[in-house]
């Protein structure tokens, strides 16, 4: 891979006000919600011909509580030593083009809160001039309702022409007899409004006409999944907080369904994303949208 890519940060900042809005933390995957100042960014890849623009739903904070006893509390509390460490909730869009000979398509790496719970995906869509029929596509990391709120409004689609992408491990996972079902009251109203834009996949497979490849990454749920386009993985869930979980990956929210498995993931994907050459990390809850590890990386692992 041709690795030319155009990075920048848009002059203006983006003020977003997290609310309560009634959600549980387990639907939210957020704790401890406070107004932060978030930079729009893109990345252009050149040689994939593709676009990929951070998109902030929500910004917050994550509690120290919600890692405590997963690993070191000392180290935790002398790490987090204001009880919180900054975070996020991020949709990514990728566009591609056309100039090369490929499709021109509008492809979104999970959905969101959605409106009605404060999230700011349409609003921030609309500043890209992207409207809601023109989304070919959407990538499920995983069924939590941060990453999958936006695909309703008022109980309709809110994107009627995409499909939606969903591993065949998660699917089951949330299914009426797997381990999720206890948590699959939003799932099913998705299910039953995309009934038929719903397209699952297995590990490995490549999506949307080839331009994204999806890996299976469990733990935080038996069906999490990591998408690599262009210059870029999207982790989803792998870290929540970023400035604890990068150098300390045995630091485990309580979200995580498994979280033995959670960690090994979180240190495969690491240590695969820093070994990688001028690739970057985009964590739906991470407040830098494209975070590049690299070989220089100090990871204590």
């Amino acid at each position: 891979m041709k690795k030319i890519f155009i990075a920048f940060i848009a002059a203006t900042m983006l003020l977003v006000s997290c609310k309560n809005n009634g959600k549980s933390a387990a639907d939210a995957d957020t704790a401890a919600a406070a107004d932060v100042q978030l930079a729009a960014c893109s990345i252009f890849s050149e040689n994939d011909d593709m676009e990929i623009i951070a998109i902030p739903d929500r910004v917050n904070e994550m509690s120290a509580d919600l890692f405590r006893g997963s690993y070191n509390d000392s180290l935790l509390d002398s790490l987090l030593p204001d009880g919180s460490s900054p975070s996020a909730i991020n949709v990514f869009l990728i566009r591609t083009s056309d100039y090369y000979g490929g499709t021109r398509r509008n492809i979104l790496i999970d959905a969101g809160l959605g409106e009605e719970a404060g999230g700011a995906l349409l609003a921030q869509l609309k500043r890209e001039k992207v409207k809601p029929e023109e989304i070919d596509a959407v990538c499920l990391t995983h069924l939590h309702g941060d990453h999958i709120g936006g695909l309703l409004k008022d109980g309709q689609p809110v994107f009627p022409k995409a499909e939606i992408y969903l591993s065949v491990d998660e699917f089951n996972a949330w299914s009426d007899d797997g381990p999720m079902a206890q948590q699959n009251g939003l799932w099913k109203q998705v299910l039953s409004c995309y009934a038929n834009q719903i397209r699952l996949f297995n590990d490995g497979d490549k999506i949307v006409d080839g331009w994204i490849t999806a890996h299976l990454a469990p733990g935080h749920t038996p069906g999490h999944t990591v998408y690599y386009s262009g210059l870029c993985y999207f982790v989803g869930d792998l870290v929540h907080a970023q400035d604890l979980q990068l150098p300390y990956p045995d630091f485990c929210a309580r979200y995580d369904n498994d979280p033995t498995q959670a960690t090994a993931t979180r240190k495969k994907w690491i240590d695969t994303i820093t070994r990688a050459e001028g690739l970057y990390m985009c964590g739906a809850h991470c407040y830098e949208p494209f975070i590049y590890l690299g070989n220089t990386c100090d990871l204590v692992l």
